[in-house]
């Protein structure tokens, strides 16, 4: 049924097999950063048993294999710990029936059947990365596919094998390439519907970066990672490093080790409800005052709803809630790339009559636990007596009593861990010093609360934004008091004031910590951290104008084309574009038929012909080769033995093609320069 070299009509060639294991390997090997690795050696060794039956090594499996195979593979994929059901667990399934076609392609149908399934898994890799780096491995993966599809459809072995493979290549991209005006247009004029890459894709997928709890030592590792949370872009000046606080959740419950935002762990539902009830955004609590600050923020995928903003933020631009702790949120937890728009006060008066409710929650602290952080603030408020003073003496202890920040804290166990840091170890991140400080002023009747977010960034030079990485996660205070209101203070900069001036690479540089667990990351290497900027760049070009292209940016692109918009304007240019897409096609259609081009062995015997000619032996146009070999080997005895020589060989190409006919053709080019 095939060996090598062989096919019928209608089976697939050996080399037609060899496209179609590369054109699965292509495809599959992005699908392992998220799901079980062993898919790949399935498919390989599938398609190698395929390969020896078209090589008439092996035997065509049964039926009885088959279904043990098929057993074996969804066993493997209930031990692989996927959820069922969710979209992991169906992707790695479609995988697994993606790699066993393999072991029944015998017919050209079964390879188009397989190189279909190709084309769906492409797309279906979108919905776990929209970077770039994928888009351009994804245009790759469609001409190998496509290459695949035209060497299914070649029964003979019709080119070298190199030939074989820059043709397929070759038509392979020139069908995608003009297909790429036509996805353009699309792109432009379609209505812009939710992306299918917004819906979750597992029911217990990982959730990164900061989280609705904070723990001693859970900010410390956000610190070690430079992984990219967000991407700003300022419309006017840019803030001051120093000014630039990112607020994400505020931290109300302390459990004596742990703050939280709840008492218990949240469910977006019910948080939703919490918003729309005694938690909700109140903007008549806002005084607006001093500069505004407008910005538009890209977050990447996290798997959570937080979103990261200058405090407050009085316009949003996007689908968000709004919470009386100025927090801004998705109202979906994060599973793409997010855009949003805002407009921020940092100078503003938050909150000057302060609410009862968040008072209350602003007090909260354990019955019992921390005795000697308790006995603390008493004394200091004793020697102080009013909020202010009270504020700046507990400032002046961590200056002046030997407190380190570092990347490295040590262990402060499951309780008393105030005291612990207070009294003992006095070596802390962010969230020691601002869980403590809220603890002290707590302590005392004084309306405080944990802030967590990300503080400053890395200006991109080249995309003009700020970049703001994990590494950037920071903890801060807020304390309430009269007349004023919410009031920032962050007890880390008193003790390492180049952490909001420089960033955390500066306040750690003497400890040597930043990105410790990363020693070959660029930004240690000028140079490569060059290349990185601009390369960074160019992904947030592509998240910006082409992941961000929305409903608002196709109306402010079709009303800068056309004016005022309407549906007679937008048709016309749509089809006009369609238009001359199709015109396009019909003259480069009509280009791309010419006469084929001649093979090698053709050319050579023309060569052939020439140099004999030259001899004074003739060919008539009817003469077989081995007739006019005859003739020409008669008039030409001294070069009988070539000529004959190198007419076999030509004849062994035209009528008995294998794997050898490269070797052949030079064989020819040499046999021609004796004649030559």
């Amino acid at each position: 049924m095939g060996s090598k070299g062989e096919g019928g009509n209608n089976f697939i060639t050996y080399t037609g097999m060899i496209w179609l294991l590369a054109a699965q390997l292509a495809v599959m090997l992005p699908f392992m950063f998220d799901l079980p690795i062993w898919l790949v050696p399935v498919l390989l060794f599938t398609a190698g048993w395929r390969l020896r039956v078209l090589a008439g090594l092996s035997s065509q499996p049964g039926n009885v294999t088959k279904v043990a195979l098929v057993g074996l593979g969804l066993g493997g994929l209930l031990l692989s710990g996927l959820k069922f059901p969710s979209l992991d667990a169906m992707a790695a399934l479609l995988l697994l029936g993606f790699a066993f076609k393999s072991l029944e392609v015998l017919q050209r149908r079964d390879a188009i059947v397989v190189i279909f399934i190709g084309y769906f898994l492409v797309a279906l890799q979108f919905l776990y990365t929209q970077s770039m780096l994928a888009a351009l491995y994804g245009f790759l993966s469609m001409v190998v596919l496509t290459g695949a599809l035209v060497g299914a459809q070649q029964s003979v072995v019709e080119f070298s094998t190199g030939q074989n493979v820059r043709f397929n290549l070759r038509l392979a991209l020139f069908m995608l390439l003009q297909c790429l005006p036509l996805m353009v247009v699309i792109f432009v004029f379609a209505p812009r519907l939710p992306p299918l890459w917004s819906l979750p894709l597992s029911t217990g997928q990982a959730k990164t970066g900061i989280t609705d709890h904070m723990a001693p030592g859970d900010i410390e590792k956000l610190g070690k990672s430079d992984e990219l949370a967000f991407r700003v872009t300022f419309k006017g000046q840019r803030p001051a490093q120093h000014e630039l606080y990112w607020r994400g959740l505020v931290l109300n419950h302390f459990d004596g080790r742990e703050w939280r935002q709840f008492e218990q762990d949240y469910d977006l539902p019910a948080l939703r409800g919490a918003l729309h009830t005694s938690y909700r955004w109140r903007p008549g609590n806002v005084q607006a005052q001093g500069e505004a600050i407008a910005y538009e923020a890209i977050y990447e995928k996290t798997g959570q709803p937080w979103l990261f903003t200058l405090t407050p933020a009085m316009q949003v631009e996007g689908e968000v809630m709004q919470g009386a702790d100025y927090r801004v949120m998705a109202r979906q937890e994060l599973q793409a790339p997010f855009l949003l728009k805002a407009v921020s006060y940092p100078q503003a008066l938050r909150d000057v009559q302060l609410d009862p409710y968040l008072r209350r929650l602003a007090l909260l602290l354990p019955a019992s636990g921390d005795a000697r952080s308790r006995d603390l603030a008493r004394r200091l408020w004793q020697e102080t007596g009013n909020p202010q003073a009270y504020l700046a003496k507990v400032l002046e202890r961590f200056h002046t009593r030997g407190y380190e920040y570092t990347l490295n804290p040590p262990t402060l166990g499951d309780s008393d861990t105030i005291d612990g840091f207070l009294f003992d170890s006095q070596r802390g991140f962010c969230a020691h010093y601002a869980g403590s400080f809220v603890f002290l002023m707590r302590a005392v009747g004084i309306p405080a609360r944990v802030v967590v977010g990300y503080q400053g960034g890395e200006w991109n030079e080249a995309g003009q934004y700020l970049a703001v990485h994990q590494y950037d996660a920071h903890a801060w205070a807020e304390v309430w008091l009269p007349e004023t209101g919410w009031q920032r203070v962050d007890p880390t900069t008193v003790v390492a004031p180049s952490r909001a001036e420089q960033g955390l690479e500066a306040a750690v540089q003497a400890e040597g910590s930043f990105l410790a667990d990363s020693p070959f990351s660029t930004r240690k290497i000028a140079w490569l951290n060059g290349v990185r900027q601009q390369l960074d760049a160019v992904q947030y070009g592509w998240r910006r104008w082409v992941l961000g292209y929305d409903q608002e940016e196709q109306a402010a692109l079709l009303k800068s084309m056309l004016g005022s918009l309407s549906v007679v304007k937008v048709a016309l240019l749509a089809g006009s574009l369609f238009s001359a897409i199709a015109i396009s096609w019909l003259v480069l259609l009509g280009m791309a038929r010419r006469r084929p081009r001649e093979a090698l062995e053709h050319r050579l015997y023309r060569q052939f012909c020439a140099a004999l000619a030259k001899r004074g032996v003739q060919r008539s146009p009817g003469d077989a080769p081995g007739v006019f070999a005859d003739e020409a080997a008669a008039a030409l005895p001294r070069l009988a033995d070539s000529i004959r020589e190198f007419t076999q060989v030509y004849e062994g190409i035209c009528y008995a093609p294998d794997a050898t006919a490269r070797a052949s053709t030079r064989q020819l080019k040499a046999l021609l320069r004796k004649l030559s």
